[in-house]
């Protein structure tokens, strides 16, 4: 591993408005009823989706070393999964809800269009978001005295700094410093973008309802001028 720098671009890279979100739409995210149910359920379809992607990964390296720790952070991720499953049947039972069945998620292919420098900036730029989303979640269960999710998170959080950690050391020592944070800034505007497009989904639907909601009763005088002026006529 390349001295110096490791670290200091792991804090570079740090996301400190994630928390502050993160605390805002807790008392939404985690209170309405049935949503802490489908907010684990889709954790754990997410980290199903990492385990394939870094299953490929493990499969698709050609240094031993590298692959060998791709497919130690599949097996993590395959673990996450499960244990968001297990803590989401749990509530879904307590609440007596129809319990999550078993997630199946698809594999994005991040190793094989990225390319390894990009996929590693792009694992920790993921794990790190995630770390901090679960930090935060981890505190507001404990002074919700919810023990067993504040545990939950409690243990993903420890693996994910050991993630970040090992993903930076194996990007440092793949390319320069200078091509670190290249690979940073693309797939900074990589997550802009598709949050973006994430976000400009809901954003359309309410537009086309506003849109036609607006419509509609201007159509109105429209139609009945045109009833005035070319009544219908019967028969031929």
């Amino acid at each position: 591993m390349r001295s110096g720098g490791v670290h200091g671009l792991g804090r570079e890279r740090c996301l400190p408005l994630v928390p502050l979100a993160a605390r805002i739409v807790n008392p939404i995210v985690w209170v309405l009823p049935g949503h802490a149910v489908h907010k684990l359920e889709q954790f754990a379809l997410a980290e199903h989706g990492s385990l394939l992607d870094m299953t490929a990964a493990a499969n698709r390296c050609e240094d031993p070393d590298r692959a060998a720790a791709y497919l130690r952070h599949a097996l993590d991720e395959g673990r996450h999964s499960q244990m968001f499953v297990r803590r989401a049947r749990e509530l879904a039972q307590e609440q007596g809800r129809p319990r999550p069945g078993r997630v199946r998620a698809d594999t994005e292919h991040l190793f094989q269009t990225l390319g390894e420098v990009d996929f590693l900036a792009f694992v920790h730029r993921g794990e790190s978001t995630g770390r901090q989303q679960f930090e935060s979640y981890q505190q507001w269960f404990r002074s919700r005295g919810d023990v067993r999710t504040e545990q939950l998170f409690k243990a993903l959080v420890h693996d994910e700094l050991r993630h970040e950690a090992y993903s930076l050391e194996l990007l440092t020592d793949l390319v320069p410093a200078e091509q670190v944070s290249a690979a940073f800034r693309k797939m900074w505007m990589r997550d802009l973008w598709h949050g973006w497009l994430r976000l400009g989904r809901p954003i359309s639907h309410g537009v086309y309802l506003a849109g036609m909601l607006l419509l509609y009763p201007l159509l109105w005088p429209f139609a009945l001028w045109v009833r005035v002026v070319r009544p219908r006529r019967s028969g031929w």
